[in-house]
Formats: structure tokens, sequence, C-alpha cells
């Protein structure tokens, strides 16, 4: 196994969290091309209406997945710290875990969706209009839950070993055929937002099928046999304690966003389309900040079983600084093309002047507060500290994001520019939660192991 693991506990701080970082940016990337091109081609030949069926029904896609990925960073986690500590049977079992765990979820959740689905896009005020095109949606992308949280499943423990290139190798070969099949379902045989799901079904289960025989074929501790799928009770335990916080977290941030679609769906099918876009746009630009997020849980997890501290503070130090530089960069361009932005998926006027309203409040998120807010949490996903941002996102996003996005578009009436400055605001509430966490300074700690570690710089 050990031609899989990379040592992040040694070396410069800056080029291991640089070269670990960018593998991630392009798996970030690729990823969120699924939905994009999904809504690039179905904007070009289906219009308004498959667009905002399209953007309901991607929110509580994002909703489902965000609970998985929070269950599986427990695994990237613990098999960081498992490195960082030498403990090579601890990841046999964590992994053996993680995969036995992720089938469960994955059947569970597609019976439960398929049926619940009108209850939840009526909840979701879809509109009349776009109802039938989310609905078609709907059915296929859910159907593909396995595929989504087996790749998943297969990059975060390969991440938590210090593998970032063969995640990025994987989902490179799931893009390309879901460009492929997106043009031949929507493009030539008309088959609107159902046919982009079917699209992006089939593109993840050939990622998940390659990676599988990839790693069958390498020294990896897994050999995907029925006999090898089982769950230790230790390794349970200490996911659901950190996974479950990090879970519950993804799902207020994502619920959150689903409710906001709802809000801006109260203000009708333009501002709906608008702000579904704008939220893609927002995807692509925040990427390299993930990347540097979840880089930075992996060497956190690494060095902190390592019982490295000093390298800790270093390397959030510096992605603070790579991070910051970049989205004020990226205020600049939300401010000054706006418009020019959301004219890549639409020409529709009455959508264009809506969304560019929604980025001049988005854009100041990215000032300081969001990059801060990554970087902090960062720091306590990798020591497995979940807790603490389940707490700072569900106070930002539950109880500042949404009523303020609700009072200042819909009461105030200032429409989609006051859902976008909502953002700012309530990522200030939420570091505030952080800052606390983090003088505590219990986050010092790694939960993988139940002994006080001897801690060095």
């Amino acid at each position: 196994m050990g031609n899989l693991e990379h040592n992040l506990t040694e070396g410069s701080v800056i080029k291991n969290l640089i070269l670990f970082s960018l593998p991630f940016v392009g798996s970030f990337v690729l990823q969120s091309l699924y939905s994009t091109v999904d809504l690039f081609i179905v904007s070009h030949y289906a219009g308004t209406y498959s667009i905002s069926g399209l953007n309901i029904v991607a929110q509580i896609t994002d909703l489902v997945l965000g609970i998985a990925i929070g269950l599986l960073s427990a695994a990237t986690v613990m098999i960081a710290q498992y490195v960082g500590a030498g403990k090579e049977k601890e990841i046999h079992k964590t992994i053996e875990t993680t995969f036995t765990l992720v089938i469960i979820l994955a059947v569970i959740m597609t019976i439960g969706m398929q049926i619940f689905m009108n209850p939840i896009l009526h909840i979701l005020q879809t509109p009349l209009e776009s109802y039938q095109e989310a609905s078609n949606y709907y059915r296929v992308v859910i159907s593909g839950i396995l595929f989504t949280f087996m790749y998943n499943a297969i990059a975060n423990i390969l991440r938590g070993m210090g593998d970032s290139k063969n995640p990025l190798y994987f989902v490179i070969i799931s893009t390309g055929i879901n460009i492929i099949l997106d043009i031949i379902f929507v493009g030539k045989m008309h088959m609107g937002a159902g046919g982009a799901a079917l699209a992006t079904v089939i593109a993840q289960m050939c990622s998940v099928l390659v990676s599988i025989i990839y790693l069958r074929k390498i020294d990896f501790p897994f050999d995907f046999k029925l006999s090898s799928f089982h769950i230790d009770q230790e390794k349970i335990k200490i996911m659901f304690q950190i996974g479950i916080p990090s879970a519950f977290q993804n799902f207020m941030l994502n619920f959150s966003l689903v409710v906001l679609i709802a809000v801006a769906n109260l203000l009708g099918v333009y501002a709906s389309a608008a702000v579904g876009i704008a939220a893609k746009i927002n995807v692509i630009f925040i990427l390299p900040v993930i990347a540097l997020h979840a880089a930075l849980s992996a060497i956190v997890g690494q060095n902190v079983g390592a019982g490295k501290l000093k390298r800790v503070e270093k390397t959030a130090i510096v992605e603070l600084i790579i991070s910051s530089l970049y989205s004020l960069f990226i205020c600049v361009i939300m401010w000054c093309f706006s418009k020019e932005l959301l004219s890549i998926f639409t020409n529709d006027a009455q959508t264009l002047l809506v969304g560019a309203n929604y980025f001049k409040g988005h854009c100041w998120d990215y000032v300081i507060v969001m990059p801060l807010a990554y970087c902090l949490s960062g720091i306590f996903i990798g020591s497995g500290h979940t807790s603490y941002v389940a707490v700072g996102n569900t106070v930002g996003a539950l109880a500042s994001r949404i009523p303020l996005a609700y009072f200042l578009s819909n009461i105030l009436g200032w429409g989609t520019l006051g859902i976008g400055i909502a953002y700012p605001i309530s990522t200030t509430v939420t570091n505030i939660v952080y800052i606390y966490y983090l003088i505590k300074g219990k986050w010092k700690t790694a939960v993988t192991t139940k002994d006080d570690m001897n801690l060095s710089e």
C-alpha cells in the first residue's frame, strides 16, 4: 500500500499545500462541470423552463450529496490521521467500513427520494411551467446516487492517504463521457432535462467502474469482493462521531441553498433561473478555495496524527493568504462583469438583470470572510472536530442566511440583491463562532486516539 500513501508531514509547507491542492482543483472543476455542462446545453437547446427545473433539482441532489460527503469526510480524516501515526491495520478497517456504509446509505436514499419526489418538488415551490422538466431530471439523477456516492468514497479514501491525483484521473474520464452524452441526449435527441440527467448517471457509473478496475490491479487495501464488505464497530463509532456533525453542517448549508432557491421562486421564474445560473457560476469560482480547504484538511489530518502542530499552523496561514488573494480578484470580476458571466448561459434580458443584482450582493462574500471560514473549518475538519464546523455553519446558514435573505428580498423588496447580500453577513456570523472554537484550542488533539498524544513541533 506504500505506493498509494504520500507523507504530508515532511518537506516544504507551501510546496505540499500547492502541489497537493492542484489535483483537487482539477477534480472539483471537472466534477462541477457535470451540472454546469447540463445547464449550458439545456439552456441552449431546451429553454428557461428546463433551466429552472434542472436548477431546482440540482439543489436537492446537492443536498443529498452534501450529507454523503459529510460522512465520507470522516474517512479522509481517519485515514489521514492513521497514515500520520503509521497505523496500517486501522487504515484497512476504515476503508472496509467506509465502502459498506456507502452502499447502505445509497440504497436507503435512492428509495426514499424516489418515494417522496412530488412532495419535495411542491415544498420547493416549483413553478408549474417547470414542474415536468424538474420531475424528469429528478427521477433519473436520483437513480444514480450509488455511483455518485461510490466515486466520492474512493476519492476521499485516496485523499486521506495523500493521493489527490488518481481522483482527478477518474473524474476526467467521467466528465468527457458526460459532455458527449449531453450533446447526444439533449442536443440531438431533444430529451431535455431528463436527457442531461441520464448523461450524468451513465458518466458517473463509468467513472466508478474504471476506478474499481484500476484499484484492483494495484496494491490497494480492498478488493471489492462481496466478502470484503463489513463494518468494524469501533471504526463506525469514530466515523459517526466525525461524520455526523460534518454531514449535518453540509445538510444545513445545502438546505439553506434549497430554501434560497425557494425564496427566489417566490420572485418568479426569471429569478429562479437567474439565481440557479449564478449559483453554478459561483461554484466554479469558489472551487480553488474549496480545493485549498480540502487539501488543508488532509494535511492537517496527517500532521495532527503525527503530532506536528507547528506545521498545521504554518499550512493554515499559507492557505488563508493564497485563498484571500484569489477571492479578492473574483470579487472584482463578479462586480464588473456580472451580466457577461450570466450571458454564457442565457440571453434573456430579464434573467440577466435579476442575476446581475444577485452578484452585486454576493460578491462581497469573497472579501476575507469566506476564505477565513474555509481556512478555519479546514483546521477543525482535519483534526476531526467537525462538531465545531456543524455549529458554525448551522448558526450562519439557518439562523442568519435564510431569514435575512427572505427579509431583504421579499419584505424590503430588494429582490435577488437581498438574497446575495445575505451571504457575506451570514458567513461573518459563522466566522465569529469559528474564532471562538479556535481560541479554545481543543482542536489540537486528534480524535482517532483515545489517549492524549504527545504533540511536538
